[in-house]
């Protein structure tokens, strides 16, 4: 399952750093940072009303609340979760990221 959820990468290959729940990866200066795993719910492509694209692409495909990785496979894990409680359904905000009820 590891392997599926990895992209056929060894996990001893991994990057030192995890941001478990990137999103657009709109807090990183460099949003290719070689250093870094992004990992998401979802991936997906949105036109907001601005006629923006929003692109959340990880490269794994996962939960936050349920991280199928071992015990200290991560040196560091960057956690920026979704703030927002409640917001309408096709606001931009709400399609920038996804929220935790």
């Amino acid at each position: 399952m590891l392997e599926k959820i990895y992209k056929n990468r060894s996990p001893h290959k991994r990057k030192p750093i995890l941001d478990a729940c990137c999103g657009s990866r709109a807090m990183w200066f460099d949003r290719t940072n070689p250093l870094v795993d992004f990992m998401d719910i979802r991936s997906v492509e949105y036109e907001l009303s601005t006629g923006q694209l929003l692109i959340v692409n990880p490269d794994i495909v996962g939960d936050f609340t349920n991280m199928p990785f071992r015990d200290e496979s991560y040196k560091l894990v960057v956690w920026d979760p979704p703030h927002l409680l409640r917001a309408g359904k096709n606001w931009d905000i709400t399609k920038k990221i996804r929220i935790i009820k």
